[in-house]
């Protein structure tokens, strides 16, 4: 199934490169259940605080909102400020963090939902935590430890 992933106003370094890497780390099963295209686009705190109140009904920033609009089409969006934050307070790189909140709004456009039990969310977390791996396996700073579990803890 051939995929392709829209980068919009684009500011922070994300692992999308060479025939989307990030995709292909995913399992079969849940590649075959993304959309078509998918528009990864940046937005602002302000604008992440209004759209996470009006679809979410919470009222606060937040890292990654996804939206799907049928089979050919799913959006992701990113808001940069919150995600460098997390990074800071976890100690991960900022390319982590950022690649981590894809890999968490593609796993939402793929029909997981970690919200829905407490199941879920361990599934989903191990699920991101697998992928993560797969794409730096080979960074330079593999050797120490990220911190997967700080983002969980602030929701």
């Amino acid at each position: 199934m051939s995929m392709n992933v829209v980068l919009r106003k684009r500011q922070t370094p994300v692992m999308l490169n060479g025939n989307n890497k990030v995709v292909k780390q995913f399992p079969l099963i849940l590649r075959k259940r993304l959309p078509r295209e998918v528009s990864i686009v940046e937005i602002s705190e302000k604008e992440s605080q209004r759209i996470n109140r009006l679809y979410r009904k919470k009222n606060k920033p937040t890292n990654v909102l996804s939206f799907r609009y049928g089979s050919d089409y799913g959006e992701i969006l990113l808001c940069p400020e919150v995600i460098r934050r997390e990074a800071r307070e976890s100690g991960n790189p900022q390319e982590y963090q950022m690649t981590w909140m894809i890999v968490h709004g593609m796993i939402h456009l793929a029909g997981l939902h970690h919200e829905r039990s407490e199941v879920l969310a361990k599934q989903t977390a191990k699920l991101e935590v697998a992928i993560l791996r797969k794409i730096f396996i080979s960074q330079p700073n593999e050797s120490r430890s990220l911190n997967h579990e700080s983002r969980r803890r602030r929701k």
